[in-house]
């Protein structure tokens, strides 16, 4: 969060030295030498900085004789001294009272001009002859506790200045710091360690030329003397770390925690991240522009002393919201910004209306504007619209989308998921590279923020990123047809996911490329429900055609697959005649030549295969049944042939059976000779005679043996 500061020590001290330029030449021309040391000291146990200067002033011009008259017209020459009577000094708008002794005389002191920052005084001392010397110590204090105006800062764990010098012609700085301190130099020149003894760090310039041109700053910190106190906000730990000075920030931020955490958490869909997070206390000027910065690394959260109390939600919030998963400041920043009024103790109203940009052309969010030393009125009114029309415009579409739609696109955004899914997107392995660029963005804030909230104009939140320089009208050419396509095909898709040739073409924006996958498609969906009208009962759903559809990654896969859905539809056809066969209405004849034949079997083995989008297979399986049934009547004719030709074979036997035993019977007699002549019996047949009367005569008699 930036916080820019109106009175940070640099233009204090670049305003103290403007100051001091103009009497410095006029006054180490006109003969004599102008000397300052300046020492600065932390003064730990008074939270000040104690500030003492040290003016030292040679005369340098001797007499001159002069010539003036004496009397009675005549001529005398008489020397002429010339005498120095004051030094300048300045001094920052919040010093206290100055105290200046000289080591003779007396000193009288007034403020020879001033501004916002501070002011410049004249030290005015007895006369200073020819060869004397006058050395002139002023002393102030400058408040350096919590929130001290100025931002100097003296405390045990913290502290911080900026030095200047002073002298017309030559001077030296030294500031003095506590041991513990781990010295640094945010700015100006740096200093060497001249000591460190009796307990003291020193650090020096050494003699300078021109030394109110001279500034250094200096920090000390001594993170062991920071406070700690524990506080649980919803299921996150927390570590506030207070300068000992300040109790009622740690109480201030305790407060704040418990408060934000479970809005944020509420607001965003997301949790905190576990584990320990510290909130560490920072002076105003510590931080530079910035109120509060998070070092995800370290888990913390560093807030400067002066915060409100809409800056801890801010800084939590960038948990989430930094660069890490945000390619761009506008991002962040303005997700933060609308957490922090959201979601913020004080339920502030979201940001408005950022005005009229203030830069020159177009507005432009993507050119993010930074602060430092040089920043001019104009850069820093660029930095506050930039704040501003970031936050208004992500106020705008999480207005539009709703606390679901907002929240789902947060969600989706910290997994990494991308919007282009087809189906559940809880379900899909992250696709989208961190961190996300504005393009990524627009199709989660469209994708799963505008269409189920019901949004009636498609283009609104493309039209806002454009209205603000984030993308151009070329960077969104076809992307609103493809995007039309996308929501025809998904709609046509239902239960089927979109496989990764459509949803990636249009989530890297390779829109001519999309609008080809989805006519490919289009085509395999329509395949899908033919083969499903075509093959009552048959359900495409969950079969090898959707994992293959959902599965193709390239234009060459969904090719492969529509030939496959092509080779499907024509072998559900020959399925679903092999079907009516089986179920239909069987005459006696293909009833008779049906029986014993498994038309069961190749039915569910036919239809086994469509799952298994094996269509040959489940071609020749229902061929099998047709084959059976159409040639039912030819195998009943012949079962039936065989069967009359058994019958009259059965009968032919039968008969003949009888008549063998029909003769049996008729030769048989009651002696037990079947009935046969004694002829037969005897072995020898007899002549027969015929006599005229008819009448047979008897055999003649057997011959002896």
């Amino acid at each position: 969060m930036r916080s820019r500061l109106a009175l940070g020590l640099v233009p204090v001290i670049l305003a103290g030295t403007a100051l001091l330029a103009s009497p410095a030449a006029a006054q180490a021309a006109s003969g004599y030498t102008d000397t300052g040391a300046t020492t600065y000291t932390v003064n730990l146990a008074k939270s000040e900085i104690d500030v003492t200067v040290k003016l030292t002033i040679k005369n340098n011009t001797p007499p001159k004789w002069v010539d003036v008259p004496c009397g009675y017209g005549m001529i005398c020459s008489v020397p002429e001294d010339y005498y120095f009577y004051d030094t300048y000094m300045w001094v920052p708008t919040q010093a206290g009272k100055v105290t200046a002794k000289a080591n003779a005389g007396s000193v009288s002191q007034k403020v020879y001009k001033s501004n916002a920052y501070g002011r410049e005084l004249e030290l005015k001392f007895a006369k200073l002859y020819y060869g004397q010397t006058r050395t002139v110590t002023a002393t102030y204090v400058i408040p350096a506790g919590p929130r001290a105006a100025g931002g100097y800062r003296a405390l045990k764990a913290y502290a911080g200045l900026c030095a200047s010098g002073n002298g017309q012609d030559s001077g030296a700085v030294n500031v003095v710091v506590p041991d513990g301190f781990t010295v640094t130099f945010a700015g100006g020149t740096n200093m060497s360690m001249l000591s460190d003894t009796k307990g003291v760090q020193t650090y020096g310039s050494g003699t300078i030329a021109a030394p109110y041109n001279f500034f250094s700053c200096v920090e000390g910190s001594n993170p062991s003397a920071l406070t700690s106190s524990s506080v649980t906000a919803a299921d996150q730990q927390f570590n506030v770390q207070a300068w000992p000075e300040d109790a009622s920030w740690a109480t201030a931020i305790q407060a704040d925690l418990t408060a934000d955490v479970p809005k944020l958490e509420d607001l965003t869909g997301l949790q905190m991240p576990g584990g320990t997070i510290a909130i560490k206390e920072a002076a105003t000027d510590e931080l530079g522009e910035y109120a509060g910065v998070y070092n995800a690394d370290t888990k913390t959260a560093t807030v400067t002393e002066d915060t409100d109390n809409s800056t801890v939600a801010h800084e939590l919030s960038h948990i989430w919201f930094n660069r890490a998963l945000f390619a761009s400041e506008w991002m962040y920043e303005g997700l933060a910004g609308y957490s922090e009024k959201v979601a913020g103790p004080g339920k502030f109203t979201p940001c408005t209306d950022a005005g009229k940009y203030p830069g020159t052309g177009s507005a432009n969010l993507s050119t993010w504007t930074y602060l430092d030393l040089n920043s001019t009125t104009d850069d820093e009114a660029l930095a506050d619209w930039d704040y501003a029309a970031s936050c208004y415009l992500v106020t705008k579409l999480a207005d539009t989308m709703g606390p679901a739609g907002f929240k789902a696109v947060i969600v989706a955004a910290s997994k990494g998921q991308p919007a282009y899914v087809g189906g559940d997107p809880t379900t899909q392995a992250a696709t989208v590279p961190f961190s996300l660029s504005a393009k990524k963005l627009l199709d989660l804030v469209d994708e799963l923020g505008m269409v189920p909230a019901g949004v009636t104009d498609p283009e609104q939140a493309q039209k806002l990123f454009v209205s603000y320089g984030i993308l151009s009208t070329s960077d969104l050419a076809g992307r609103s047809d493809a995007r039309d396509a996308y929501h025809t095909l998904l709609a046509a898709a239902g239960h089927w996911g979109l496989p990764l040739a459509v949803s990636g073409e249009m989530g890297d924006w390779n829109f001519s490329a999309a609008q080809t996958s989805m006519g490919t498609a289009t085509e395999i969906l329509a395949l899908r429900d033919q083969i499903a009208k075509t093959l009552p009962g048959f359900n495409p759903d969950g079969t090898a055609l959707e994992t293959q559809f959902e599965a193709a990654e390239t234009q060459a896969d969904l090719d492969a697959v529509l030939t496959v859905a092509q080779a499907e539809a024509d072998a559900a056809k020959v399925v679903n005649q092999a079907a009516q066969l089986q179920d239909g209405s069987h005459n006696p004849l293909q009833a008779i030549g049906l029986i014993g034949t498994d038309l069961a079997a190749p039915m569910t083995q036919a239809k086994t295969d469509l799952t298994q989008a094996k269509p040959a297979e489940a071609t020749a399986s229902a061929q099998k049944v047709i084959d059976a049934v159409n040639g039912s009547t030819t195998q009943g004719l012949v079962r039936i042939a065989v069967v009359l030709l058994l019958l009259l074979l059965a009968l032919g036997l039968l008969l003949f059976v009888r008549l063998r035993r029909s003769e049996a019977a008729a030769l048989a007699t009651g002696d037990g000779s079947l009935g046969l002549p004694a002829w037969i019996h005897s072995g020898t047949e007899p002549a027969t005679s015929v006599e005229a009367s008819g009448t047979a005569s008897p055999p003649p008699a057997e011959p002896p043996v």
